[in-house]
């Protein structure tokens, strides 16, 4: 009797190790609805990000052309200080955003920025203009 009793306890506990051993297929279960919300959220901050740096390259190839029209040394030189740094910082959005691309961030890589003084991404103004520079009264 004992001995019948051992044999079903063990056959019970190892049908029930293999039924919780067993993993069920992950791959043909779709991503949750909350992860692909914040996906398609990414995407859609990453194509506002493209977009507000293709317009600062815009504004900054003006500042260019009108460099060429100033005739006043100081001024042109101001001018000139302002394009320096405005391209570095187009040159570093520019990055940035090829950086966070389709290999970057929404590859899985869990990186987040501080801009703005503000925790995560929400630093970043996507429905603002451009940034423009401001204008330094000569010296």
């Amino acid at each position: 009797m004992k001995a019948t009793l051992l044999a079903v306890v063990l056959v019970l506990t190892s049908i029930g190790l293999c039924a919780q051993t067993s993993t069920p297929n992950s791959s043909a279960t779709p991503p949750p609805p909350a992860h692909r919300m914040h996906h398609d959220m990414m995407a859609m901050h990453m194509q506002q990000m493209r977009e507000q740096v293709a317009k600062m390259r815009a504004t900054l190839e003006e500042m260019k052309a009108n460099l060429n029209k100033i005739t006043d040394p100081a001024l042109k030189q101001q001018a000139q200080y302002d394009v320096d740094l405005w391209e570095a910082m187009v040159h570093h959005m520019e990055a940035m955003s090829d950086m966070m691309g389709p290999h970057g961030m929404s590859g899985g890589h869990n990186m987040h920025m501080d801009m703005g003084g503000s925790s995560g991404m929400g630093g970043m103004q996507s429905n603002s203009p451009a940034p423009q520079p401001p204008a330094q009264p000569p010296k």
